[in-house]
């Protein structure tokens, strides 16, 4: 679900007719399947609103679900919950890149591709989150399409652009085992390139 999804729920649910608690229950799932969404389940957030639900009466419950999605709302148009999720992926994939720089110290050719296929997916995540919260990309088309898409917003410019195209073939040898046409420079490079993005839009 991506945000305009959510925003556009949000509003359903605020203006759910629940005059004398009815339609509550739909309120109360609705909105906990809207938390798990954006906090995840483990969140404080849901926690609150679980432990509301199992405790308080049916119009308290109502008043405190609205509120919920209130501050939801105001999250999400203040930005506060896109840039938590951007610090959160960047330090994922930073754990990703961090991987594969250990790997490539064994001077093995396994090594080497298991730090490739590493890599590629750390570029293809890279790109896709990129796709999605800089440029509204959503689903999983043509990897191809998602840059030309960042392209067309600005957000890759040359020599940006260029480097990010050329890694695609990068990406397809490493996925597709196509070790003979991955050397370790290319593999390191490739790193620097993720780490590159990753400091300038996950930060």
């Amino acid at each position: 679900m991506n945000e305009s999804a959510i925003k556009a729920r949000i509003e359903q649910l605020l203006h759910l007719d629940t005059g004398g608690g009815q339609n509550a229950n739909q309120l109360l799932q609705g909105t906990l399947t809207l938390m798990v969404t954006v906090y995840g389940s483990e969140s404080h957030q849901v926690g609150i609103l679980m432990h509301t639900a199992k405790t308080r009466h049916v119009l308290e419950i109502v008043k405190v679900t609205h509120g919920a999605l209130e501050n939801l709302k105001a999250e999400l148009e203040t930005g506060a919950i896109g840039s938590l999720r951007q610090r959160i992926a960047g330090d994922v994939l930073t754990d990703f890149i961090q991987l594969a720089r250990t790997v490539l110290d064994d001077p093995s050719d396994k090594a080497k591709n298991v730090a490739a296929v590493l890599t590629a997916a750390a570029f293809e995540d890279t790109i896709r989150r990129m796709g999605e919260s800089l440029a509204g990309v959503v689903g999983r088309g043509d990897l191809q399409d998602v840059i030309i898409a960042l392209k067309q917003k600005g957000i890759l410019q040359s020599p940006q652009l260029g480097i990010a195209q050329s890694y695609l073939n990068f990406r397809n040898h490493a996925l597709h085992a196509e070790w003979e046409k991955i050397d370790r420079s290319s593999v390191q490079s490739a790193l620097g390139f993720v780490e590159e993005l990753l400091l300038k839009h996950f930060q």
